[in-house]
Formats: structure tokens, C-alpha cells, sequence
């Protein structure tokens, strides 16, 4: 995995672009952007989020150009991480948003 791009969003999220392609040639090139928000609530499990504490929530976009618009939207604050609950990687993390 190689981190492309590392930045925040408006709210002090750290976000950044991954790319897994020489890991797993099934995911497109760059298309991951990954964010450690602080959890809201609890999840149960032992490395599961907690809340009040950071976690990583992955999203997978199905190219380049789709990961970086995301990107630069959450950046900017024009996007939410909840405007890409349809391709977060695990969707029990969108009741941590």
C-alpha cells in the first residue's frame, strides 16, 4: 500500500488517498481514500471504533478520478463522509460519522 495524498478536512480529519493495487490487483489504481474520524458512539468488538476515539473508515471508488473528486470535496467541506456511505468498505462504521 502506498499513501498518495494526506491532508484534513475543515473539521481537522485526517484523510488520504491509497493506493492497494500491488497488493490486491483487483482494486483500481489510487481509488481507496481512507479517513480517521473520532468515533461517535461504540461499536462492539475489540478493534472496533470507540467512541471519542480515532478510527479508520476506508472508501473504495471504483477509479482515480472518482477517489480524488472525493478528496478534494471533503478538503474543501463541499462533501460529508456520509455522502460516500455507498462505498464505505465497512458500513457498520457509518453509525461512528
Amino acid at each position: 500500500m502506498k499513501v498518495l495524498l494526506v491532508d484534513s478536512m475543515p473539521c481537522g480529519t485526517k484523510i488520504q488517498i491509497e493506493d492497494w493495487n500491488g497488493e490486491y490487483d483487483f482494486i483500481a489504481k489510487a481509488s481507496t481514500l481512507a479517513a480517521y474520524p473520532i468515533s461517535q458512539v461504540n461499536i462492539e468488538g475489540q478493534f472496533a471504533p470507540k467512541r471519542n476515539k480515532s478510527f479508520r473508515a476506508s472508501f473504495n471508488f471504483e477509479n482515480e478520478v472518482e477517489a480524488k473528486q472525493a478528496f478534494n470535496d471533503l478538503k474543501n467541506g463541499v462533501k460529508q463522509l456520509l455522502d460516500y456511505k455507498e462505498v464505505i468498505n465497512d458500513p457498520r462504521k457509518l453509525e461512528c460519522l
